[in-house]
């Protein structure tokens, strides 16, 4: 079976998965991946620097028209369509040098991978079996909202949330295309046991959208009334880029919590597991967003996690984590000190998670889903043909 993924190529979390599943769909199950992209148009410092997350297959530029929208009427029109036609045009693109694959799975996250290139690409004919790993929406669906009916016209749809899936079915999509599948993980082979310390925040691509991070300050701002000098530190990463946004760094002074805060921001996927493997807890009070990555990597390391049932979280983790509802930063630092203080909670959680990361979220379980999904379109493609 030769598979082609089309998606972005950079160091972000996406990179990250396409890059991770693609390898284990090699390695695992002999499949022949390769890896079809452009430039996003995100603006953000791994595509201006065009740092790769691994080489792709075959990899083109094109310009691109933002999302910025005119106060001119003529001008928001013109621009609408500019980008309408540039997004076309990569659909076209995406779709001939994929040519001759038995499968062509499409990974939907924003701009040049938005929506409007999935509409565009699904609406191309093809022999392939077609694919889409819908990560996020964007704002162009959610504007237009009986436009996602057009993703009926995929073979198969895979969602990272059980909340996602409701939505996409609710807008028209049908409820046998639409299967959710964790984000996946590398596991280790056992959880480590050595010295733990502090917090671990994950930042996501946007550090200060949806991810809780004012709410996560003022629960540090009430765990140093409370504990003084003796509050955990806080440490921040994500793929967000290299350095800190000056709007975090203000809002950490403005809380009164800037010295209990260690901004790692942007490090190698590498890093990231011996990051969990340190921590004490992971905090992930999201209000919307994808947090696969964080979440799956927290149960693969024994870390407990303290989160919101939101971003898919609730998805990956069952109920192997204590919930805590969005924007409630007192609920935060209760849950915070009392898992502080309570080792057997902690290490009950750690198992747990630890389990059913071995059992439902590592790469090997997650490629053979996706397999399996794979062949049954396959089959499914092979019964109507006359």
């Amino acid at each position: 079976m030769r598979v082609t993924f089309i998606g972005c190529p950079f160091r972000t979390s996406y990179g990250h998965y396409i890059d991770a599943l693609r390898r284990t769909l090699q390695t695992h199950y002999g499949e022949s991946v390769e890896w079809i992209a452009s430039n996003c148009g995100c603006g953000d410092p791994v595509e201006r620097e065009r740092l790769f997350e691994a080489e792709p297959s075959a990899y083109f530029e094109m310009a691109h028209v933002s999302g910025y929208e005119s106060q001119t009427a003529w001008k928001r029109w013109l621009r609408r369509n500019a980008r309408n036609l540039s997004y076309q045009v990569r659909a076209r693109r995406y779709a001939r040098l994929a040519g001759g694959s038995d499968v062509m799975h499409l990974q939907q996250t924003l701009n040049a991978y938005g929506s409007m290139v999935a509409f565009h690409w699904l609406k191309r004919r093809s022999s392939a079996v077609k694919v889409i790993t819908v990560h996020e929406l964007d704002a162009h669906q959610m504007r237009f909202p009986h436009l996602n009916a057009l993703y009926n016209h995929a073979d198969a749809l895979i969602v990272h949330s059980s909340e996602l899936r409701d939505r996409l079915i609710e807008h028209g999509v049908q409820i046998n295309k639409v299967h959710v599948l964790p984000y996946g993980t590398d596991v280790p082979a056992d959880p480590d046991d050595r010295e733990r310390a502090g917090i671990v925040f994950y930042g996501g691509h946007h550090l200060l959208s949806g991810k809780g991070l004012d709410t996560l300050l003022h629960a540090a701002q009430l765990l140093r009334q409370t504990l003084g000098e003796r509050a955990p530190l806080i440490t921040v990463h994500g793929h967000y880029g290299t350095e800190t946004p000056p709007e975090a760094l203000e809002l950490a002074k403005q809380f009164g919590v800037a010295d209990r805060l260690v901004w790692r921001n942007q490090i190698a996927d590498t890093q990231i597991a011996p990051l969990y493997r340190s921590a004490t807890l992971a905090v992930l009070p999201y209000t919307g967003g994808a947090a696969g990555l964080p979440a799956c990597a927290a149960a693969a390391n024994g870390l407990p996690v303290i989160a919101t049932r939101r971003a898919g979280i609730a998805d990956q983790l069952g109920e192997c984590a204590v919930w805590i509802e969005p924007n409630r930063p007192e609920q935060l630092a209760g849950a915070i000190t009392q898992l502080l203080g309570d080792p057997a909670a902690r290490g009950d959680l750690a198992r747990r998670a630890y389990a059913r990361a071995t059992q439902q979220l590592s790469w090997p379980v997650i490629a053979g889903r996706t397999v399996e999904l794979y062949r049954d379109a396959l089959r499914a493609r092979w019964a109507q043909s006359p």
